[in-house]
């Protein structure tokens, strides 16, 4: 059976997490069985720093009205960390993944995240971490993949699992100030001309299977390395169930999403469950 090893930190900050390292108060290494995932929360209420709605404070400009909190990077909160950037919060049931926005902002999109040997062509975001730990740790904040599994590219029916809203950290391009949007609004449905609906994606969970050769369970998004599709892919763990979510190139980047950094730019996907 694989072992997979990751850090248990208190975060003492807002300092980036870059690989395994140790922390001077608290290091301890837990082994996730690849079919059962249950470490327990910390019982502590979390805290995190964040930018507020201001509108009814006396000197509050038009350009204050309407923000919304913004959640940073939690502080004194534990998480487990797994490597390439991959952090799971579980007393705040959100998983947060480091990632990069991709360059080429017009052209067609097949898929919303992949690793850096996956289809990076027809992608908007890239990381470094693994699929399968990207799978355990949506699973280590109680969410559930889909029993019912597709097969192949495009197919039309719609994938199932459960719905996992997913929201994307950044500084602004003009402003540096940091935001937080849904993943939403940097795609356009080029069928509508709008930005798809705030449904967020479906867990779908992609294919796994036991290889005997290796000892160990294979994850299909590992090997082909695209992690979360636009355009229906089975073997991707999350999945687009919008009703043009089977049509190939029917998605692009959103070129007028405002603040979009350029390309290159490090952001944060922040995955939750579907209010």
């Amino acid at each position: 059976m694989q072992r997979h090893t990751m850090s248990v930190r208190n975060t003492p900050g807002p300092e980036p997490f870059m690989g395994y390292r140790a922390h001077p108060l608290m290091v301890a290494t837990l082994a996730l069985a690849l079919t059962a995932c249950g470490p327990g929360a910390g019982n502590n209420m979390p805290r995190s720093n964040s930018v507020v709605n201001n509108a009814n404070k006396p000197g509050t400009t038009a350009a204050d009205v309407g923000k919304v909190a913004i959640p940073l990077e939690p502080q004194n909160v534990d998480y487990l960390a797994f490597d390439g950037g991959l952090k799971v919060y579980p007393a705040l049931k959100r998983v947060e993944l480091a990632a990069q926005l991709i360059g080429g902002q017009s052209r067609p999109l097949e898929f919303f995240l992949v690793a850096a040997g996956g289809a990076t062509h027809e992608s908007l975001f890239a990381t470094a971490a693994g699929a399968e730990h990207l799978k355990r740790a949506l699973e280590l904040i109680g969410l559930k993949e889909g029993h019912i599994k597709r097969q192949g590219r495009g197919y039309f029916d719609d994938p199932v699992g459960d719905r996992v809203k997913i929201s994307v950290r950044f500084k602004h391009a003009g402003t540096g100030e940091t935001m937080v949007v849904r993943a939403e609004e940097w795609l356009i449905d080029t069928i509508t001309g709008k930005a798809p609906e705030n449904v967020g994606f479906v867990f779908s969970g992609g294919q796994e299977e036991f290889a005997p050769e290796q000892n160990r369970q294979t994850v299909s998004a590992d090997q082909l390395g695209n992690y979360i599709a636009v355009w229906h892919d089975s073997s991707c763990i999350l999945d687009n169930d919008r009703k043009h979510g089977s049509i190939s190139d029917c998605y692009t980047p959103n070129p007028d999403a405002p603040g979009m950094p350029a390309a290159g730019a490090d952001i944060t996907l922040i995955f939750e469950a579907h209010p």
